[in-house]
């Protein structure tokens, strides 16, 4: 399987530096802007198929995609965003000032610590691993997109190439990025990682 990752264009969320989660705001207007962008630059690529999470940052940048392929998009509750839970809509600062010592145990280890009412990476990573064996499953040599979010590209790049989950931030994923991974029967192939040149003019 061909499988091509794009992350949403940017929402208010992001440009104020806030948990987002699964809030489900919309793109900015640069966000816009962005999912054009990249809509325009996988134009040529002939996809089987058009997964979005089901929040609507993700699935409007889908439907840009999609439109210029004539397909729809099927959304998947798997590739959501980390659930944030209390934090959501606030800054680091806010969370920290309001949940000192759960920001502490996060920071050690999110795997097993989770924000209050939120999830730990470890059950996110759960969810993307069900997400891609389904995927995979329907598509083995296809070509497939989702249209997801920074803590999924995350940790699906760290279950695919064996890295601790610890390590995701070590993976960057900017707004509108695509990353493309080579799913094969002789094993797992990074073609790109957070390619952005399509958003040189809509930055």
């Amino acid at each position: 399987m061909r499988l091509i990752v794009a992350r949403h264009g940017e929402t208010p969320y992001n440009a104020q530096g806030r948990f987002t989660g699964q809030s489900d705001i919309p793109l900015s207007t640069l966000g816009e802007q962005q999912a054009e962008a990249l809509a325009e630059r996988l134009s040529a690529v002939r996809f089987d198929v058009i997964v979005s999470s089901d929040l609507q940052r993700a699935r409007a940048t889908a439907q840009a995609i999609a439109r210029r392929h004539g397909l729809p998009v099927e959304e998947d509750t798997d590739l959501r965003e980390i659930a944030f839970g209390a934090w959501e809509g606030a800054t680091y600062a806010e969370a920290l000032a309001r949940h000192v010592a759960e920001v502490q145990r996060w920071e050690i280890d999110p795997t097993i610590h989770a924000p209050p009412g939120g999830e730990t990476v470890t059950q996110l990573h759960e969810r993307v691993t069900r997400a891609l064996e389904r995927w995979r499953g329907r598509y083995p040599r296809g070509t497939v997109l989702w249209a997801v979010h920074g803590g999924v590209i995350e940790v699906l790049l760290c279950h695919l190439l064996g890295v601790e989950l610890q390590k995701r931030w070590e993976f960057r994923h900017d707004n509108a990025s695509i990353t493309e991974v080579d799913l094969s029967c002789k094993g797992v192939t990074v073609v790109r990682m957070n390619e952005t040149s399509h958003l040189c003019d809509s930055s």
